[in-house]
């Protein structure tokens, strides 16, 4: 574990990591990767052939202050932004004695994902184990498998995920002209009305699947089939 991650931090990757493998067993996972030239840094990555999962990973000793503009950096490069909190900032709400996770001095009371993220079913709480009373509403106890998205383009912006030499790689995989001197604006321009969406999210992955990377799985590189 590199030196600068906290225990309680290896902890939840580990979890983290050890669920990816398990329902994405072809991905390639990548740790600590921008999620744009000079943006956010997304904790744990799984990259499979046409499908990316993002994951941000908040210990007991994080705060939850950037969650939001975290979320939204990587619902901007992946099919799934997912957020696993530690179970330090789940909240307490009044319940009945049905959905109670517990009772305290004859009132019933449930966890819940904290403020602004009540509703949002792509928040895990870590560590999954049950809490409620009654299991038929112990819906913060099991992490929940994405759903697969087939024939489902990434979006747009995910193209700023690539570094310069993989943009020009993909535009001369695709035939797509760059020019003398591209820019990455210019050959994200050209990829966005050039290529197909399909083909935009299989070149993202195929580039992501075979960089180097210095906290990641061994580099994947396959041929690309048109």
């Amino acid at each position: 574990m590199p030196a600068y991650r906290s225990s309680a931090e290896g902890e939840i990757r580990d979890a983290v990591v050890t669920f990816l493998r398990q329902h994405r067993p072809e991905a390639r996972i990548i740790h600590e990767i921008n999620a744009s030239f000079g943006g956010n840094r997304i904790d744990v990555m799984a990259v499979d052939r046409a499908e990316i999962i993002a994951v941000e990973i908040k210990s007991a000793k994080d705060k939850l202050d950037r969650l939001d503009s975290q979320m939204k950096a990587m619902k901007r490069v992946a099919h799934h932004a997912l957020a696993v909190l530690h179970e330090k900032f789940l909240v307490v709400r009044p319940s009945n004695k049905s959905t109670a996770h517990f009772e305290r001095d004859g009132a019933y009371y449930r966890y819940d994902r904290p403020e602004g993220f009540e509703n949002d079913r792509d928040v895990w709480i870590f560590p999954q184990k049950p809490r409620a009373l009654n299991p038929g509403y112990d819906w913060l106890a099991k992490w929940p498998e994405p759903n697969l998205q087939p024939f489902t383009a990434l979006p747009e912006t995910a193209l700023q995920i690539l570094w310069h030499e993989e943009l020009r790689d993909l535009c001369n995989l695709l035939s797509i002209p760059t020019g003398k001197r591209p820019t990455n604006a210019s050959m994200i321009n050209s990829l966005r009305w050039l290529a197909t969406g399909r083909d935009i999210t299989r070149g993202i992955c195929w580039s992501l699947r075979a960089r180097e990377c210095i906290e990641a799985d061994p580099a994947i590189i396959e041929g690309w089939a048109a």
